[in-house]
């Protein structure tokens, strides 16, 4: 088993003050994209911001690669939530990793 995860964020986990509160520190991470997808203007709960599939090769989300460990990726979907569910996605660079998109089912 893995003891690392790489997880994409687009969304308030980018900001120091989450990653402080949910993890206890500040994460590293790197710029990347994820194409085929759209970030929502309207927000969830007047806050989180949301992203859509749409599959085309010209809509792109920017956001920031972390690399994790399990038990903070345990953290964070709590801290996601059931308004959240956690997808694998290939990023732009390449890499394998974690989004939250929004809970539908």
């Amino acid at each position: 088993m893995r003891t690392t995860q790489k997880i994409f964020s687009y969304g308030s986990l980018r900001e120091k003050e989450v990653q402080l509160a949910i993890l206890k520190r500040k994460l590293k991470g790197r710029s990347d994209s994820l194409i085929g997808y759209v970030k929502h203007e309207k927000v969830f709960m007047d806050k989180y911001p949301t992203i859509e599939f749409t599959g085309k090769e010209t809509d792109k989300v920017k956001g920031i690669l972390y690399e994790v460990s399990n038990l903070d990726l345990h953290h964070i979907d709590l801290y996601e939530s059931l308004a959240y569910a956690r997808k694998q996605v290939v990023l732009v660079s390449g890499a394998n990793a974690w989004v939250y998109i929004p809970n539908l089912g």
